[in-house]
């Protein structure tokens, strides 16, 4: 029997609002003043003021979290304009937790420039992968010896989903 996907969306917590307006705002008000003012003294400032804002806007857009699906023994997390595939076939635990963010630092990654997303550290769960909207939502699941951390706007269906996929493949 094929199992229909469940799909989940990653809403935005306010934290990743304001730092994503802000951020938005500071990137394009670099970029606008220098387009705006044409005072590049050299072609090396005309980069740094310009391409670089935009750049980094377009990177980190293309790297936010849209939401997270479950079908089968497949979890994606969708992205922009791709998934990220997450192999959940050795899944050994899976537990909502709404401080899992709670003193992790950010060893690679976006620090909350439309995701909260990459690699992370913390001394709860060592080394971990987070593809994060809003913190209060964070849900950390353990498989084939990796541990990533998600956000789903229901945590406590995301996880009944995942446990009963636990359940059936053990």
């Amino acid at each position: 029997m094929i199992e229909a996907e469940r799909y989940f969306n990653a809403p935005w917590g306010t934290l990743l609002k304001v730092i994503s307006v802000l951020g938005t705002v500071l990137l394009m008000g670099i970029f606008g003043g220098m387009a705006l003012t044409g005072r590049a003294s050299t072609v090396i400032t005309m980069v740094l003021y310009s391409v670089i804002p935009l750049l980094i806007l377009f990177i980190s857009l293309l790297f936010t979290v849209k939401g997270y699906s479950i079908s089968g023994n497949s979890f994606r997390i969708r992205r922009l304009l791709w998934y990220t595939d997450i192999d959940i076939s050795m899944l050994s635990s899976i537990e909502y937790d709404p401080k899992a963010m709670t003193g992790a630092m950010r060893t690679f990654g976006n620090g909350g420039l439309y995701s909260f997303s990459g690699s992370y550290k913390s001394g709860k769960f060592g080394t971990f992968k987070a593809y994060v909207t809003d913190f209060k939502k964070c849900v950390v699941i353990v498989a084939a010896g990796q541990t990533v951390v998600v956000s789903p706007e229901n945590p406590e269906l995301f996880v009944e989903v995942l446990r009963n996929l636990q359940c059936r493949t053990q």
